[in-house]
């Protein structure tokens, strides 16, 4: 059973805290963030910190924080042990300290209150040494999840990818639902409209999926919805992606 501390309290932090808890090849032995606060509820269940310096001996120190404060809180864990931070865009470098370096990104979406499985979640792992690489192969196959090799710079081109899929794609279902909110229309009536376009992307492939206006080059249509669009910055976006799709439907 390998000994955990879970370093920051966001998203992912919250999910892997319960997933820790089901896993019996897991034991969680603390929790760190720099607000007690956001996690006083797991007391009965781990031991809580807000100071790094009181960080417990263990075998992974996990670190689920923002990009931007990795660096500044690896620098500060002075422990024995193998740090691993989650991100999908920082460089393995990134990481400071003595402590053995490495990362651990799961491949997906993570938002607190939403039940989510690990089961068969890609996760993406770099280290320096190979028995860390085998320590985190065990704790990714433990969760249920399935483990992929990667380096710094190919993780980046995923985690850029993972971002137009998922990040942007939300943002125009965001889009969508404030038009419906404006005119009216229940948001819902979309939803298997939504469901089929990203399974039939999975199944067919997106370049064997596009259909609309754009890929048809029904310009009285795609005229019309530009006149419907009162927003400059969204008549904007809708002119711009019509050109990507018919750059990528030439005739």
């Amino acid at each position: 059973m390998r000994k955990v501390i879970l370093i920051g309290a966001g998203h992912l932090a919250f999910h892997f805290y319960r997933q820790f808890l089901t896993c019996r090849e897991v034991n969680l032995i603390q929790w760190y963030n720099r607000s007690l606060e956001k996690i006083d509820f797991a007391q009965s269940k781990v031991a809580v910190t807000n100071q790094l310096s009181q960080l417990k001996t263990a075998d992974l120190y996990l670190i689920c924080v923002s990009d931007d404060a990795i660096k500044s809180v690896s620098e500060n864990i002075q422990n024995d042990g193998l740090i691993a931070h989650c991100a999908g865009g920082v460089p393995l470098n990134r990481l400071c300290g003595p402590s053995r370096k490495a990362v651990f990104y799961p491949l997906q979406s993570f938002t607190k209150g939403r039940d989510l499985s690990f089961n068969k979640l890609t996760f993406c792992i770099e280290t320096s040494h190979p028995k860390d690489q085998i320590l985190l192969e065990d704790l990714a196959k433990a969760l249920g999840g399935v483990t992929h090799e990667f380096n710094s710079d190919k993780r980046a081109q995923m985690h850029m990818i993972a971002v137009l899929i998922n990040n942007f794609g939300n943002h125009l279902l965001h889009l969508g639902s404030e038009l419906s909110k404006k005119h009216n229309i229940p948001f819902h009536i979309f939803s298997l409209l939504i469901k089929e376009t990203y399974q039939k992307a999975l199944d067919n492939g997106p370049e064997n999926s596009q259909t609309g206006p754009a890929s048809r080059h029904d310009q009285k249509t795609i005229n019309k919805h530009l006149e419907m669009l009162t927003d400059y910055d969204l008549k904007k976006l809708y002119l711009n992606l019509t050109t990507s799709i018919q750059k990528k439907h030439e005739r």
